[in-house]
């Protein structure tokens, strides 16, 4: 979808949907308790279509695109660990909107986005070596709020279509997450979970998200990451006239800094 520029916002703005734990595990829990606080960075594209009364509108949005028609964002994720059991809890929030037109016809979205989740890990395996490898199960509830809206207008500007939905999904998602460590300082982490399985009553109901990265511990209270992610969520109500439904995947580069205590 060729969308229009509304508003123009600066690179390191486009921020959303990353959870705690970038840095997913340490080597070595010396501490009773640790803390971290995640702030990532994310240059996202979304790829995807949304269906209103059964009328589907294509949302295929580059980085270079969504940065420009970006209207609000936010995200944050936490992180408590003890031995090997930790807790985590993010927020993240995305609002965009644009128009496409094509000859006959002109059409206005807009998305807004909110993802909530919380949950626990416990350590599963942790080599005994000079750079060891370790491996968390995952085990939580994702909270989708999304709102969408779809105008459709001919030549003349008369309303053809008008609608909008709003919908909210509570998820349970498993998963699992892991590091391997390359030097003291340097590893690679990865983490991937999936969820939904129509639990939360609609006629489809998936989600789940991948990320693959590259991190570095500075100081004991500071690590730098970047890598890749990416988030999906497929679900519908109803059928044929009466279809509600989103399709998206938001993907892109990640750049992201946690600071422990």
């Amino acid at each position: 979808m060729k969308m229009k520029i509304k508003q123009s916002l600066a690179t390191l703005s486009v921020v959303l949907l990353t959870v705690a734990g970038t840095s997913f595990t340490a080597n070595g829990q010396e501490e009773p308790w640790r803390f971290g606080v995640s702030v990532p960075l994310w240059a996202v594209g979304i790829d995807g279509d949304i269906t209103i009364d059964g009328v589907e509108q294509d949302v295929d949005i580059g980085f270079d695109d969504l940065k420009d028609h970006l209207d609000a964002s936010f995200s944050l994720g936490f992180e408590a660990r003890k031995g090997k059991l930790g807790f985590y809890a993010g927020l993240g929030y995305l609002e965009f909107s644009g128009d496409n037109k094509t000859s006959g016809w002109d059409s206005e979205s807009e998305l807004k986005m909110t993802i909530a989740e919380a949950g626990m890990s416990y350590l599963l395996v942790k080599t005994e070596s000079e750079h060891p490898f370790l491996l968390e199960g995952t085990l939580g509830v994702r909270y989708w709020k999304t709102e969408s809206d779809l105008e459709i207008k001919d030549s003349s500007g008369a309303v053809l279509f008008e609608g909008g939905n709003d919908r909210n999904l509570l998820d349970p998602v498993i998963g699992m997450r892991g590091s391997q460590y390359l030097s003291s300082k340097l590893h690679l982490d990865f983490a991937g979970d999936i969820g939904g399985f129509g639990i939360s009553g609609d006629t489809s109901d998936l989600d789940w998200s991948a990320l693959g990265l590259v991190s570095y511990d500075f100081t004991k209270w500071f690590t730098l990451s970047a890598g890749y992610k990416a988030v999906g969520l497929d679900v519908s109500r109803g059928s044929g006239a009466d279809e509600d439904g989103l399709d998206i995947v938001f993907n892109g580069a990640l750049l992201a800094a946690k600071f422990r205590f």
